[in-house]
């Protein structure tokens, strides 16, 4: 009897603890659920990284088509190639855009002064530079350094650059030429941005 007792007690420990385990997790279980996490995490991370593969290799798949004279495997040369054909063709819309009747910046900056035709006193200037706040009062001030007078003027602003072209009226006939000098040489320190903090003359 007392035999058949402890052997009841024995099933009856093991069976709450089997419950016990059921109810809270056991370890295993827990451990489980982290490890399937952890992998569903990777699947999903390795899905991911194909798929942004594959774009990048369709993408240069099409500019390998633009330029069939390199090599396949070379990946590095294909966007090297890229990136110096782009720069190349920015170059030629610039240099198309000034040569054409379009009033656009260039993306050079620039100083020209030159006398208007058949005026002594009177010069063309054409500045363009990176725009910024004090652009418009220090070209004025460059213009005043030499006594001149703006009696006409075009500016745009286009794509965080600044074209000015001005018609400026010199203070002195045939004495001018050290006042284009001098002229040229404050709009060349506007555009270079020493301008700020002085004034001319």
């Amino acid at each position: 009897m007392l035999s058949s007792l402890q052997g009841c007690n024995g099933f009856l420990q093991h069976q709450v603890l089997v419950d016990h385990q059921r109810k809270n997790g056991d370890g295993k279980s827990s451990s489980n659920t982290k490890k399937n996490k952890s992998k569903d995490s990777a699947v999903t991370h390795a899905v991911a990284e194909r798929k942004r593969r594959e774009r990048i290799n369709g993408h240069l798949h099409t500019l390998k088509k633009l330029f069939p004279y390199l090599p396949k495997k070379d990946k590095p040369r294909v966007l090297t190639e890229a990136v110096t054909q782009l720069k190349e063709l920015r170059k030629n819309i610039a240099q198309q855009l000034e040569l054409s009747s379009l009033f656009i910046p260039s993306e050079n900056d620039v100083v020209i002064v030159n006398y208007c035709d058949n005026e002594e006193r009177t010069v063309k200037t054409t500045v363009c530079c990176e725009d910024r706040p004090a652009l418009n009062r220090d070209i004025s001030s460059a213009i005043r350094s030499v006594q001149g007078r703006v009696v006409k003027a075009e500016m745009a602003t286009v794509g965080g650059r600044t074209k000015a072209e001005m018609v400026v009226v010199l203070a002195k006939a045939n004495g001018g030429e050290k006042d284009v000098a001098q002229l040229k040489r404050a709009l060349k320190a506007v555009v270079e941005n020493r301008a700020l903090g002085r004034r001319f003359g």
